[in-house]
């Protein structure tokens, strides 16, 4: 549900007034407030937009404020939960309004964010410095202030600004070139304006696909997803069900931050497109803390808004899990299970995704600035002027399939690392009575993991399951099940829940349960790969892929990671975490 605007801020919208009078092909609209308050101008500003006809723009709104605010107002709160210090993406209208929310000190905080804004309010400019305001604009880009500034006028007008009298405000209109790391969007846009029969080919139709082809159909792009297989997550996206949770560290580090972005990411997908309880549930989880692992950062690193993410776990909620109280464990309110072939088939529903399954792209040619995938025979199955690599382990063949002109760079290289997983699973009456009715209602995870009472939505299950696991083995590609790794992980469930240990070891009949193997794709510094390569032979072909057992907590994030570098549009987290995740780190 998009938020209730509040009534009484001033009107005209400033951001409004401006995005009204914007060009033709201008189909989003990026707004800058410097201070965030109580959220008031933001709801403002949707209010209007909402009010606006069909041609209104996408709206990206990026706001800042020093600390995380509080009582916010009801439509916010509900989807403002867990503001650490950092960059938050916040979606509204099904991804059509976008809060950038920037909690930090300025300008330092400011570094964190990729914009080049059109409308900029301005509270008090002198704790900004005139440079840091001139390197979020565009040429063009207008900007007001709340309050006086007139000692500034000077220094303003020294770095571009142009004063207009008639409303106090300024327009960023250098009068020489200018020179910035941003994008400039509007050149992106221009070129869009003749679209090609299909704007980007992505091959794969698990997570990363599904998420990739989905996120660019939200914005208007003719997407085909290719698969080999005959069906949607042949491969380790056809995982029944998993888990979503957020990633703790003692010092907070990069894998906790992105994996807090993921999750959020992920919710409001799937608030957008599944059915809560049935596809999917936060229910959240509690995590058996094996040898003291995964400690919580001490304070101020984890302030009140910390514990939204992941606390320390209750006496009743280790008993509860099958722990002793004593037993170190945490507890994740923001985190939960899906169905993950459901998320799969939700996102490529969009009337503007073509699904071709038995399609098997074994090379790849750049010609006429088209990709061009070919099958076995030479034949060319599909063409777009974007390629999206998106099938995991299988993507450096395609890498290495294109015909290089000059051997002046590298070959871009995945150093992908494949982990083999074995899930068991069963339905929830072939475990014995007294254990049914200890098991939690919510996940367990530590050394494997725990998920029951699924309801079936596919042929996998026709009553409702259970699932746990997985196995781990490194560079393993048999994907025939095991017996040896269902009596592994039946002793890693009795493990991660030892008060129930008798029960699960002795009085479940493996005969009676299933199992299911598949192979994902880690990269050596544990963080995905999203975007385009640095090779200049390569431009235009992009990768989603090395995700590891994350895929369901980073897959949408990755998606709306790389649709924003197509789109050049405001990044949808910390742009220093996305620059980890680039994959041009591999070439």
């Amino acid at each position: 549900m998009p938020p209730k605007a509040m009534s009484h801020p001033p009107t005209p919208n400033f951001h409004a007034s401006h995005w009204k009078n914007r060009a033709a092909w201008q189909t989003s609209w990026h707004a800058l407030e410097t201070s965030f308050g109580c959220g008031e101008s933001f709801l403002e500003t949707v209010k209007v937009w909402q009010s606006e006809p069909k041609s209104k723009p996408k709206l990206f709104f990026t706001a800042f404020t020093s600390v995380a605010p509080t009582d916010l107002p009801s439509e916010l709160a509900r989807f403002c939960f867990g503001l650490l210090p950092g960059v938050h993406r916040i979606s509204f209208e099904g991804g059509q309004i976008q809060l950038t929310l920037c909690i930090g000190a300025a300008p330092q905080i400011a570094k964190e964010i990729d914009i080049a804004a059109d409308s900029i309010c301005v509270d008090h400019l002198a704790p900004w410095g005139v440079k840091t305001l001139a390197r979020l604009c565009q040429l063009g880009s207008q900007i007001k202030w709340r309050y006086p500034q007139g000692s500034l006028v000077n220094e303003l007008q020294s770095v571009g600004f142009i004063l207009d009298e008639s409303t106090s405000s300024f327009s960023y209109r250098p009068t020489w070139e200018v020179k910035t790391s941003l994008r400039h969007r509007a050149k992106a846009e221009i070129v869009k304006n003749s679209k090609p029969q299909v704007d980007a080919v992505v091959i794969g139709a698990g997570l990363a696909g599904a998420a990739v082809a989905h996120s660019l159909s939200l914005r208007g792009w003719k997407v085909e997803v290719l698969d080999k297989a005959d069906g949607l997550g042949a491969g380790a996206s056809g995982l029944p069900a998993g888990i979503f949770a957020t990633h703790v560290s003692p010092d907070n580090n990069v894998l906790s931050r992105i994996t807090r972005d993921g999750v959020r990411a992920t919710v409001q997908r799937a608030q957008d497109l599944l059915e809560h309880g049935l596809d999917w549930q936060v229910s959240h989880l509690l995590e058996h803390r094996y040898a003291g692992k995964r400690q919580l950062p001490d304070s101020p690193l984890w302030p009140a808004a910390g514990h939204e993410w992941s606390t320390p776990a209750s006496e009743f909620q280790k008993q509860a899990a099958g722990l002793n109280e004593s037993t170190p464990a945490l507890w994740h309110p923001m985190a939960g299970w899906i169905q993950t072939q459901a998320l799969v088939k939700a996102q490529l529903q969009h009337h503007h995704i073509r699904l071709s399954t038995h399609s098997h792209v074994t090379q790849l040619i750049h010609q006429n600035n088209q990709w061009h995938c070919l099958d076995a025979l030479g034949r060319v199955i599909a063409q777009a002027p974007q390629i999206i690599i998106a099938n995991a382990y299988d993507g450096q063949t395609l890498i290495d399939s294109v015909e290089l002109q000059t051997q002046i760079y590298p070959r871009p290289h995945l150093p992908a690392t494949a982990l083999r997983g074995q899930v068991s699973l069963g339905p929830m009456s072939i475990l014995p009575a007294q254990l049914r009715n200890k098991l939690p209602d919510f996940p367990v995870n530590g050394h494997g993991s725990y998920l029951g009472n699924l309801q079936p939505i596919s042929t996998v299950m026709n009553e409702p399951y259970w699932i746990v696991g997985s196995s781990f083995q490194r560079n393993d590609f048999d994907l025939q099940t095991r017996d040896a790794d269902q009596l592994s992980n039946r002793q890693q469930w009795a493990e991660l829940m030892p008060e129930f240990q008798d029960d699960i070891l002795h009085q479940i009949n493996l005969e009676q349960a299933s199992s299911w193997a598949a192979i994902r794709m880690a990269l050596p510094d544990r963080l995905p790969a999203v975007g385009e390569f640095a090779h200049p032979e390569f431009k235009g072909l992009n990768v989603c892929t090395g995700m590891g057992a994350r895929g369901i907590s980073w897959s949408v994030l990755c998606g709306e990671l790389l649709a924003a570098h197509l789109n050049h549009e405001p990044l949808p987290m910390a742009a220093s975490l996305a620059k980890l995740m680039a994959a041009s780190r591999f070439g």
